[in-house]
């Protein structure tokens, strides 16, 4: 029933990201930036980091490191509360949008102010179809879709919303097999 609805209001095609990568580190973000992306509006939670971790790890910080020394302006971008967003993002030394009301256009608006760059040079990255996916599709830019860091710890609401792109996965895999089989692999 949810799933009908939110097909009805936002048509299929919002729900379907650009490309789909198993995690952040398999991402080729020189191509990227080549083809004219100069933001990356970067969620963290379970796409960066698991609910349970707080501060970035050895890895992901060097990642950061390459992205920002390729030229990109990262944005944290979360629905997260301040203190997490923030303590995050400055370890990192970069800005972030906390209560960011994704799939809502609020947030990325704010992102894309802060970056000081046109909305066709910005890419979002997140782990939700619902949130990330919607969110971007909705505001106009590319999305890439990751496989969530841990599903098991997650909030009950982002468990519901899981069951419901389970279901909208479904129907993106009747009306879109090429991105369905992108999809398919990254969530398993």
């Amino acid at each position: 029933m949810v799933k009908s609805m939110l097909v009805l209001l936002f048509g299929l095609k919002k729900f379907v990201p650009t490309d789909c990568y198993s995690d952040v580190f398999q991402i080729p973000y020189q191509k990227l930036y080549d083809q004219g992306k100069r933001v990356l509006l970067m969620d963290i939670d379970n796409t960066l980091i698991p609910y349970d971790a707080y501060e970035p790890y050895p890895k992901l910080k060097q990642l950061i490191a390459q992205i920002k020394a390729i030229g990109f302006k990262i944005i944290f971008m979360s629905n997260n509360k301040e203190p997490r967003v923030s303590h995050f993002a400055n370890i990192l030394g970069e800005d972030y949008v906390y209560s960011s009301m994704k799939p809502l256009k609020k947030g990325y608006r704010q992102a894309l102010k802060k970056a000081m760059l046109p909305k066709k040079t910005a890419l979002a990255i997140g782990d939700q179809l619902l949130t990330d996916v919607l969110g971007s599709n909705r505001f106009g830019i590319d999305v890439i879709l990751v496989k969530p860091l841990k599903k098991h710890n997650e909030l009950w609401f982002t468990k519901f919303n899981r069951k419901t792109e389970k279901r909208i996965i479904k129907k993106i895999s009747r009306h879109y097999p090429d991105i369905y089989a992108k999809i398919k692999e990254v969530i398993q």
